[in-house]
């Protein structure tokens, strides 16, 4: 009979950088993790910073999450909030960095606003830097004017 222990691996201040040979792809901190269910490790308050040319360029946040150690694919839920250096701004329940294609994917409700403009839609695709979105389904965007200032 093997007996396995429940113990719990927690750690606080939980940091992790994902590399090319020469450059810096992602970063994925946290409060907190939890290791104890390998490969799985379990995120509180997270935070993943997206780089292109050695600069931040996106950063995600989220109340919960996971890395998954084997296929490093990353899972983000609860109030997603993404930040865009440009301004963009995403809004969702959850979204998965996906490593194999580079890409973020998720089947929730999207809301992307920019300036003046404001789309919503079911389900998003996106490259790493959210640059190009693609909405899955029920894309509305709304465009306002900016209305004259009269002196």
């Amino acid at each position: 009979m093997l007996f396995r222990s429940l113990s719990e691996e927690k750690i606080q201040e939980f940091s992790l950088t994902k590399t090319d040979e020469i450059e810096k792809k992602w970063n994925l901190e946290a409060e907190s993790a939890d290791l104890s269910e390998d490969p799985i490790i379990k995120l509180y308050n997270v935070k993943l910073s997206i780089f292109e040319k050695q600069k931040v360029t996106t950063r995600l946040t989220g109340e919960q999450g996971y890395i998954n150690k084997k296929t490093e694919d990353i899972h983000l839920e609860k109030n997603i909030i993404g930040k865009r250096v440009d301004g963009t701004e995403i809004k969702t329940a959850y979204i998965d960095w996906i490593a194999k294609t580079e890409t973020f994917n998720t089947n929730a409700n999207v809301l992307i606003t920019r300036k003046n403009i404001r789309l919503t839609g079911h389900g998003l695709r996106a490259d790493p830097g959210f640059k190009i979105m693609y909405i899955k389904k029920l894309p509305v965007m709304e465009i306002r004017r900016k209305e004259k200032i009269e002196n």
